[in-house]
């Protein structure tokens, strides 16, 4: 007999659920209305208990559509009737806050110095990131997410009151930035899975996006506007802007441990596979507003189910070779994430400032290059779930590949006409790897899926890193976009190809067109 690769106790997927005959014997469960008997007459209804019209809930058909409507109640309403998906992810999308204060902080976005650095103090954030991603597979399905995110935020926490409390303390900064790493990289695969299975299909990419790429996007621009605010004093006594950086991250650490202790949900997937279905429908009530049973429920429930058996029927050999192609399209635009927003753009960026030469305009240049960034990603991650996935990736790397060349170009010729080039690039950029976030929430199979997350992350980071230890020629800087020029259009091609359009698709229908290596459509 084949091993069952969900059935070892630690890893809890234990069992598919079984297929026929839902509901099954002993349902429905006390407090929850019963189903109708489509051959008998209803003697009376049921007002009090605000349940549908029609309760009995479909059969978990693995042939069931993948593909949901929009909300009747457009957009907006949408939003509103499925807050409480959004607001479970919230703590976790603080601490990507402070993650993106790091990496900006790493990368060269720094007030002045007062203590001896080397390049471990702006590689650290990035080494601790990539423990916290090898810890977090090792704990998957073994230990409670929520009290993973309330480790994390106490991580967080710690480290940002160590910054805001030490006055250019290279060894405490040091710390600081590896206790932060640690916590990002904890949370980031639990919690973009966790994203994935919380939301409605068609609220999906909205809710995953706004809780990486725009939470980061956030850090990155607080930490540009921190040194153009504060005091640039390197004075002993003076409250600098590491020590603001400190104290906003400590602040962000709190209110994600006090968030997550009251609105952090598990997975109903997860209560699905430990054969906990009374659970996984308290979740699902929980996960909407108003909670009460529905037709919707029922049928979110029916779904979960049929993506569990979609897995189940899938050995580990199966979905590590199904997840590897869809790990490298994957991978390979972070790769190119990390390279728009490095240390050697960073660097660029100040060599055109000073090219200027106004003193006056200096800190608008640098916040002006992070806002573009982040509405690079909020714009799309509006439109994520209307507009689609594919099309603003696509549209965005093609653009960002000529601006790439046009920037090589100009570097070598006039430097003072890199500086709008960049902060455009920026925004085509944020555009073009705002729905990586939500692909990585839907892409992989679930045997395997926080690993190859993980993984994704390493990836990403472990290029931060080598970017940040290589010394920059600033004599040949326009190499580098050249490079990532030619890097742009081959995602570019890679993108028009291989990914898939998955809005409004559930998690069984955007895993199946994952498995397919050739994805020509866009709609």
């Amino acid at each position: 007999m084949q091993k069952d690769r969900f059935a070892p106790s630690p890893v809890g997927f234990t069992s598919a659920p079984p297929q026929p005959g839902y509901p099954q014997p002993g349902y429905p469960q006390p407090g929850y209305p019963p189903p109708e008997d489509p051959q008998q007459e209803h003697p009376q209804e049921h007002p009090q208990q605000h349940c549908p019209a029609h309760t009995t809930p479909p059969p978990p058909s693995m042939n069931a559509p993948t593909r949901v409507d929009s909300p009747r109640h457009g957009i907006l309403g949408g939003a509103n009737e499925n807050r409480p998906q959004s607001n479970a992810l919230h703590s976790a999308g603080l601490i990507f806050i402070s993650g993106g204060m790091n990496i900006a902080w790493a990368i060269g976005v720094r007030g002045p110095i007062g203590y001896l650095v080397t390049k471990h103090n702006f590689i650290a954030w990035f080494i601790g990131a990539i423990i916290g991603s090898f810890i977090t597979c090792g704990l998957t399905n073994k230990v409670a997410k929520k009290y993973i995110l309330l480790f994390s935020s106490a991580l967080v926490a710690i480290g940002g009151l160590v910054i805001a409390c030490s006055h250019h303390n290279g060894p405490a900064t040091v710390a600081a930035c590896y206790l932060d790493g640690i916590a990002n990289g904890l949370v980031f695969a639990p919690f973009l899975a966790l994203a994935g299975e919380l939301s409605v299909p068609y609220m999906r990419g909205r809710f995953v996006a706004k809780l990486e790429q725009l939470c980061f996007g956030i850090g990155i621009l607080l930490q540009f506007v921190i040194p153009s605010t504060n005091n640039t004093s390197i004075s002993k006594n003076q409250f600098s802007s590491e020590n603001m950086k400190g104290a906003i991250s400590a602040g962000i650490g709190f209110m994600a441990l006090i968030m997550g202790s009251f609105w952090t949900i598990e997975s109903p997937v997860l209560m699905l596979a430990n054969n906990d279905e009374q659970g996984a429908i308290n979740t699902l009530l929980r996960l909407q507003k108003p909670a009460v049973l529905s037709e919707e429920t029922y049928e979110l429930l029916a779904e979960h189910k049929r993506y569990l058996a979609h897995n189940k029927d899938m050995t580990l050999g199966q979905s590590i070779s199904q997840a590897l192609p869809t790990f490298i399209r994957l991978a390979y635009l972070r790769v190119l994430n990390a390279m728009s927003i490095s240390s050697f753009v960073v660097i660029t960026l100040t060599l055109s400032i000073v090219a200027i030469n106004d003193g006056y305009t200096e800190h608008a240049w640098y916040v002006g290059f992070a806002v573009c960034r982040w509405l690079g990603n909020i714009i799309p991650s509006f439109c994520m779930d209307t507009l689609g996935r594919k099309k603003p990736t696509v549209f965005g790397l093609l653009v960002s590949c000529g601006l790439a060349f046009a920037l090589s170009v100009q570097y070598s010729w006039q430097m003072s006409g890199v500086t709008v080039l960049l902060l455009v690039f920026q925004f085509f950029s944020g555009m073009a790897f705002t729905a990586t976030s939500t692909y990585l929430s839907e892409a992989y199979p679930l045997g395997v899926k926080q690993h190859f997350i993980a993984l994704t992350f390493v990836t990403e980071m472990f290029v931060f890193l080598i970017i940040n230890v290589c010394d920059y020629n600033v004599m040949q800087g326009y190499n580098y976009f050249y490079i990532m020029g030619g890097m742009y259009l081959a995602g570019f091609l890679l993108g028009v190809i291989t990914l898939p359009e998955t809005k409004l698709m559930t998690l069984r229908g955007a895993q199946q067109q994952f498995s397919s290596f050739v994805n020509l459509r866009f709609n």
